[in-house]
C-alpha cells in the first residue's frame, strides 16, 4: 500500500467513525482487544494476532501507560487492517517484508492519534527510522 493510502486510510476511519481511539475502532470491527499482566518484561509491548477464518485480536502488556497502551493498539490495528497475511509474533519475522510492515504500521498509528495540520511536516515525508523513533519514543512503562 502506498504512504497516503495509509494515512488516507487511518484518517477516513477516525473521520467515519467519529473518533481516534484505537480502542473503539477495534471494537467496532470486532477486534478483541487483551490486556495481559502475565508479561512480567518490559520487552514484550503488544502484538496483533490475525488466522484466517477467525477474528484477529490484540494482546497488550498492561504494565505499560494508559496514553502508550493506545499507541501500542494504534500500531497492532495497523498490522490487522494493512497487512492481509497470518500475523503472529509479527514482529519477530525478520527482513525486508519485516521493516516495510512496520513502517506502515507506524505511519498508520501517526496519522489515526495525529493530525495533519498539526504537524510541521506532511507525514508521508517522515523518513522511517524519524517515524519509528516517534512511535517508539510515546510507549514507555
Amino acid at each position: 500500500m502506498r504512504k497516503q493510502e495509509i494515512v488516507d486510510f487511518a484518517l477516513g476511519l477516525k473521520r467515519t467513525y467519529n473518533t481516534d481511539d484505537p480502542f473503539k475502532i477495534a471494537d467496532l470491527f470486532g477486534i478483541r482487544v487483551i490486556m495481559n499482566s502475565g508479561y512480567q518484561s518490559r520487552n514484550f509491548k503488544a502484538q496483533a494476532i490475525k488466522f484466517k477464518g477467525y477474528a484477529p485480536y490484540i494482546v497488550i502488556n498492561e504494565k505499560y501507560t494508559e496514553s502508550s497502551k493506545k499507541v501500542l493498539c494504534a500500531h497492532e490495528l495497523g498490522h490487522i487492517f494493512l497487512h492481509d497475511e497470518t500475523l503472529n509474533n509479527f514482529a519477530n519475522v525478520g527482513g525486508r517484508l519485516n521493516m516495510e510492515a512496520e513502517y506502515e504500521a507506524n505511519l498508520f498509528t501517526l496519522a489515526l492519534l495525529e493530525e495533519p495540520d498539526d504537524l510541521n511536516v506532511k507525514m508521508t515525508d517522515i523518513a522511517p527510522y524519524l517515524l519509528q523513533n516517534i512511535v517508539e519514543d510515546s510507549v514507555y512503562v
